[in-house]
């Protein structure tokens, strides 16, 4: 046993570890260069399933001693260098500056390669080394227990290389890179967990572009190769017999094509082709003419595809346009539509006859209706399953869209405005500066479904104003109705007072009427005693007057407030009444709240909803709709325009 040590820093050779994919290929490339006519690539699995080795094998002319002491020796080093042929095939070599063992550590921390050379076939020598100090391989031979050619066995796979080797869709990456190879040396074959790559039976179309590049004698030629499934898109680099030495990003727009293109040239051999993008030439002006020629193939190709995609649809019935006359504007939504459509042509196909028409149709009036939501609405049809487009489909049968998108909207601004509650209510600023019966009052009158879902259906009633307005006297003197949309004066026309009531009717049954009556406290008052007393006198004498003194005509009556005192916490927690109720009979009740206690209320009640919607409102989400809806009764805290504090008059102004 010895070892060799390689004489370059270990910070470099750590910059040549690459991902598990890069890893995976560079393995592959080193046995095609080795004259392997058969490569297999597999996985073993732990008792866990996780992955705890990657195997590459190969039946190539194997390594001599010879061969071992100069590709691990020396970074740089390869026999490689010295021809651009493999030994005995004679066919084009992909490496010639021995990085591509260092690649291997991607994938996990230890690399053994087996190998028997063809000259020698009863000895085996084992190469070994460690990702800690990539610098070292230890060196063994033993007798051989294999025919010739390498294996390498990878142990110590870290956890996301073994999910990346294990997706299904890495034999479809591998065919696009070995695609131009496997064209060229049709004896090879590469298989990985079992499956042989087969590139052209994974093409759907292939087309070729000689380049004009001014100043360069040989033209670069571009191989276009469009697949039947989603591939990584790649621009590869390759000498001029189509030996992949570096891919880039193409940088193209192409919605709907699956694509791997290959710039052939034999100025990228023997050049550093990583500097192909920054400005190195005549590199660089070959690869953006590359790219430019791309462009021009799928603008072609997606007017083409989309004539088809169309022509299919129209025929099958599932177009949502005729063939009528359409005026100027009608024309011209369609051919947004067609682009649009097209552009989401494979996702719609996915599904059935029924399933297409229906999305194509939803499209249409997305695009009619809102366009600039359009890009919203044709992300959240698309990412329906098959099972929830049938759905939709059916509940539009019996309702519109438009009344579908209104009550989720209506549940997304209640749960907003509950947000935005919150923050006048608690947050500090929004708080000190909120003016209680001129703003919070104000816009609470708007917003009665907060109490009750019983509020939110209900209208003003003017003979129930009369009553209650009868009876105030029994709530203080300082007391007068809400109306929000008429100021509230006192004699000497001052405008804020200290409590508001909100009134509501609704009927809850044939011939059933219930009135609703909410007092709201502003936050700095404390209800105590005195409060109880006025809102229950005031209860009973509204109650009894000679036109609701009727058995069918019952009573709610609301205090709300931020802070009770104990005995009012005493009160509304009695023995044979439910919490918050302080008075209960057949026709009438009385409850006290805090406004925490509602805001949490609300916000259960729309619990299933928001979980349904898979909505969430936060504090943005609440401040924004108080503007767009309240604006007028928002403190400068909440305001859009008020960035600096404003004095803020007392709460009895």
């Amino acid at each position: 046993m010895h070892s060799l040590t390689v004489q370059v820093d270990g910070d470099h050779l750590a910059r040549l570890v690459r991902s598990p994919r890069a890893g995976l290929t560079e393995l592959i490339w080193n046995a095609l260069d080795a004259d392997a006519d058969v490569v297999d690539g597999s996985l073993e699995f732990s008792t866990l399933g996780a992955v705890e080795r990657v195997l590459v094998v190969d039946r190539g002319h194997g390594m001599s001693p010879d061969d071992v002491e100069q590709g691990f020796g020396a970074l740089g080093g390869s026999w490689k260098r010295a021809t651009r042929t493999t030994r005995q095939q004679g066919r084009r070599l992909h490496g010639e500056q021995g990085k591509g063992r260092f690649a291997a550590f991607g994938i996990g921390d230890v690399v053994e390669w087996c190998t028997v050379h063809e000259n020698d076939p009863a000895s085996e020598t084992r190469i070994r080394a460690e990702r800690h100090n990539l610098r070292r391989f230890e060196i063994t031979t033993a007798p051989a227990e294999r025919e010739k050619g390498t294996t390498v066995s990878i142990v110590s796979v870290n956890e996301a290389a073994g999910k990346q080797l294990e997706q299904d869709s890495l034999i479809d990456t591998l065919s696009a890179e070995f695609a131009i190879y496997l064209e060229s040396y049709r004896q090879v074959e590469i298989s990985w967990r079992g499956q042989r790559l087969n590139p052209a039976a994974l093409q759907a179309q292939r087309e070729e572009y000689d380049l004009d590049v001014d100043g360069l004698d040989d033209r670069p030629q571009l191989v276009v190769i469009e697949w039947r499934r989603q591939v990584d898109r790649a621009l590869y680099l390759c000498d001029e017999a189509g030996m992949a030495l570096h891919d880039i990003k193409p940088g193209i727009q192409a919605p709907g094509f699956d694509f791997t293109a290959y710039l052939k040239w034999n100025g990228f051999r023997g050049h550093d082709v990583l500097l192909a993008e920054s400005g190195l030439e005549p590199m660089s002006t070959v690869v953006a003419t590359a790219k430019e020629k791309l462009r021009e193939h799928f603008k072609r190709r997606s007017a083409d595809k989309s004539r088809s995609i169309i022509r299919e649809w129209v025929s099958e019935g599932s177009y949502p346009y005729t063939d009528g006359s359409l005026s100027a504007t009608e024309n011209a939504e369609r051919q947004v539509f067609d682009i649009v459509a097209f552009s989401a042509s494979k996702v719609i196909n996915d599904g059935d006859f029924r399933s297409r028409k229906f999305t194509l149709r939803l499209l249409r009036e997305a695009l009619a209706s809102n366009p600039g939501n359009l890009h919203n609405v044709l992300r959240g049809v698309l990412e329906l399953s098959a099972e929830r487009l049938a759905e939709l489909s059916e509940l539009l049968n019996r309702t519109t869209l438009s009344s579908i998108i209104a009550t989720s909207k209506k549940i997304g601004d209640r749960l907003s405005f509950l947000s935005g509650l919150d923050t006048i209510l608690f947050d500090s600023e929004p708080r000190r500066q909120t003016l209680e019966r001129r703003q919070l009052h104000r816009i609470l009158a708007n917003e009665t479904w907060v109490f009750g879902e019983e509020y939110a259906l209900t209208g003003d009633d003017e003979s129930l104003t009369k009553v209650l307005a009868k009876y105030l006297h029994f709530l203080g003197d300082d007391v007068e109705l809400a109306d929000h949309t008429q100021p509230v004066l006192r004699h000497d026309g001052t405008n804020p007072i200290p409590d508001l009531v909100l009134t509501r009717t609704c009927e809850i049954a044939q011939d059933r009427v219930e009135n609703i009556v909410v007092e709201l406290k502003r936050p700095s008052e404390v209800i105590g005693a005195d409060e109880l007393t006025q809102i229950e006198k005031y209860a009973l004498a509204v109650m009894r007057d000679e036109r609701f003194n009727k058995p069918n005509v019952s009573w709610d009556f609301w205090i709300i407030g931020n802070t009770l005192d104990e005995f009012a916490e005493s009160r509304r927690n009695q023995t044979g009444l439910p919490f918050g109720y302080i008075q209960r009979t057949d026709r009438h009740r009385v409850q006290v709240r805090t406004w925490s206690e509602v805001i949490n209320d609300a916000r259960h009640r729309l619990k299933f909803v928001e979980r349904s919607l898979n909505y969430r409102a936060n504090h943005d989400d609440g401040v924004e709709y108080l503007r767009s809806k309240h604006a007028q009764f928002l403190p400068p805290a909440l305001s859009e325009t008020a960035d600096a504090p404003h004095p803020v008059q007392d709460s009895h102004d």
